[in-house]
């Protein structure tokens, strides 16, 4: 049986740092305006974390200079042993800065970054965990990688969305903040300090000005919630993920704005009216289910859209016009279409590619955001 009161880090080297978390068991501590939250801590605090507190806690699922492929690989994995100890019903999930660097582009690594945080949240859900996953911070040392820091973050948005756990956006919480509460190497968090000491768990004004103090708040009040609504089976928020249309060409899916995502499954469509993308010259089978998205613009836009699926499963991505027909294809890719786009009505096509006489349907992420206004990537051609 899993412990309400206990959670598990997973993550790299900012979820190792002792600036995080552990500093809500220690006598360095001041709530501030944030008085409200010392029952929950108090609940945590009795957590039984293997002879300590979750907050205290070494996680044997965190290691510095990882990324999200580590925790679930090996016999017994790292994510297995450390809930094999503490038996944790909560894991605070926090990747993407190492995983950025795993291909040789930004774009090639993200795919494996939407690969692993899905497969480590399925397999959290799977042992009746919840997984809370964190968004990326800015990127302070790279202008170049800053540019792709939305990108993964709409990723990590999109997995959470898709299975319906807590995300938290770091990087908004710390907009506000000096420098985006970044420590001197651009990457790394920083800390509110008194007489020369760290004092990361001073949630006191000034302290909410430094990095790891948004941080340590930001996960109390996750806590708190979820002790609230998950732990306690209290009333949540009415926060129900709905979209409206069902992805047929009479109804497809709406984009309501921009980021968006949306997870379904072409295994499960009932629609199958597009098969060649004629006005793309793309000889493709592309014979399986599909679903249909319709974007309206006003104004022109920078847009990248990408899709994720796993495993033999090969959903392409098609850019239609205003027909939404085969003849109007404007752009067709494997992963991802970054484009500029004038006002008006467009279509994408989340299609199943067909081998032979097998259909490669099934589970698959669309994201779509507009580019970094610095990114030369989106600009007119």
């Amino acid at each position: 049986d899993w412990q309400d009161d206990v959670f598990m880090k997973v993550g790299a080297s900012t979820t190792v740092s002792s600036s995080n978390l552990k500093c809500l068991d220690g006598p360095y501590l001041d709530l501030g305006a944030f008085n409200h939250l010392q029952e929950t801590l108090d609940f945590f605090l009795a957590g039984d974390a293997a002879g300590t507190s979750p907050f205290k806690r070494t996680s044997l699922a965190a290691k510095s200079g990882m990324s999200a492929n580590w925790p679930v690989n090996g016999n017994p994995s790292p994510m297995e042993s450390e809930i094999g100890a503490i038996a944790p019903s909560v894991a605070l999930i926090h990747y993407g800065t190492n995983d950025m660097g795993q291909g040789s582009t930004y774009e090639s690594a993200i795919w494996k970054f939407g690969d692993r945080m899905m497969n480590l949240t399925d397999a959290l859900i799977d042992q009746g965990i919840v997984p809370v996953i964190f968004a990326l911070m800015p990127r302070g040392d790279s202008a170049k990688a800053d540019r792709w820091v939305d990108s993964y973050n709409l990723v990590n948005r999109g997995v959470a969305q898709a299975r319906q756990v807590p995300w938290v956006d770091m990087h908004l919480a710390t907009q506000h903040i000096p420098g985006f509460g970044l420590a001197s190497d651009g990457i790394h968090l920083n800390s509110y300090k008194v007489d020369g000491k760290s004092r990361p768990c001073f949630f006191t004004e000034e302290g909410l000005q430094f990095g790891y103090n948004i941080r340590n708040l930001t996960n109390l009040q996750l806590l708190e919630s979820l002790r609230s609504t998950v732990l306690l089976n209290e009333d949540a928020p009415d926060e129900a993920w709905s979209t409206d249309g069902d992805g047929s060409p009479a109804m497809p899916v709406v984009i309501d704005g921009l980021p968006f995502t949306d997870l379904r499954d072409t295994s499960l469509s009932p629609h199958s009216n597009l098969n060649t993308y004629t006005g793309c010259g793309a000889p493709q089978n592309e014979s399986g289910g599909e679903y249909l998205y319709e974007l309206v613009l006003d104004k022109s836009t920078r847009i990248r859209a990408m899709v994720f699926d796993r495993g033999d499963v090969d959903v392409d991505i098609h850019l239609l016009d205003e027909t939404a027909s085969e003849a109007g294809c404007l752009m067709r890719a494997h992963q991802i279409i970054q484009a500029t786009l004038q006002p008006g009505t467009y279509f994408f096509s989340l299609d199943t590619f067909v081998s032979g006489d097998d259909p490669k349907a099934g589970e698959y992420l669309f994201a779509i955001l507009e580019c970094h206004p610095d990114d030369p990537v989106c600009d007119p051609s």
